[in-house]
C-alpha cells in the first residue's frame, strides 16, 4: 500500500473545489438587480393600510432620529391599488409603478430608479421603511410616514 504526501492531496483537494468557483464569470458592469415582480402579497387589509397617501414625518440614520427637514417638508409615498405610485423624496417628485413581496416595497420611478423598501412596520396611522444604499456605502435610513391629512 503507498501513501499519497499530505501536500499533494491537500492540492488535489484545493483544486477540485477552486477550479469550479473561479470558472464561473460575471460581468458585473451589466448586471442589473430586479426587484421581484409580480403582482402584491398583501392581504386585503395589508393592502387598504398601504394604499393610500403617506407624508413623510421623521428620517432615522446612524441612530439618530430626526424631524422632516424643509427640504423633506412635502416628501412622501402613495402607493395606488392599480400598481401606480407617487414618490417624492427630498423635495424630488416621481411616480412609477409599485409591487410588494417578501416583506419589501419595490419602487420603479421615473426620476429615483429602482428601490427596494424594507417594510418594517406598518399599521393605518405608521408605516416605518427601511432603505440600504448599495455599494460602496451600505449605510441604512429608515423612514417613518403617517397618513396624510
Amino acid at each position: 500500500m503507498r501513501f499519497i504526501p499530505k501536500q499533494v492531496m491537500l492540492v488535489a483537494v484545493c483544486s477540485l473545489i477552486a477550479v469550479p468557483v473561479f470558472s464561473q464569470t460575471t460581468n458585473t458592469s451589466t448586471t442589473k438587480k430586479v426587484p421581484p415582480s409580480g403582482g402584491t402579497s398583501l392581504s386585503a387589509d395589508q393592502s387598504k393600510m398601504l394604499c393610500k397617501a403617506w407624508k413623510l414625518d421623521s428620517v432615522s440614520a446612524f441612530g439618530v432620529d430626526k424631524k422632516a427637514n424643509s427640504k423633506e417638508a412635502g416628501d412622501g409615498i402613495t402607493p395606488v391599488a392599480d400598481g401606480s405610485l407617487f414618490l417624492t423624496q427630498e423635495g424630488v417628485a416621481s411616480t412609477g409603478k409599485w409591487t410588494c413581496g417578501g416583506g419589501r416595497l419595490n419602487a420603479i420611478t421615473s426620476n429615483a430608479g429602482t428601490k427596494s423598501f424594507k417594510v418594517i412596520s406598518m399599521t393605518d396611522a405608521r408605516m416605518v421603511l427601511e432603505y440600504q444604499y448599495p455599494a460602496p456605502d451600505y449605510s441604512k435610513i429608515t423612514y417613518i410616514y403617517t397618513p396624510k391629512k
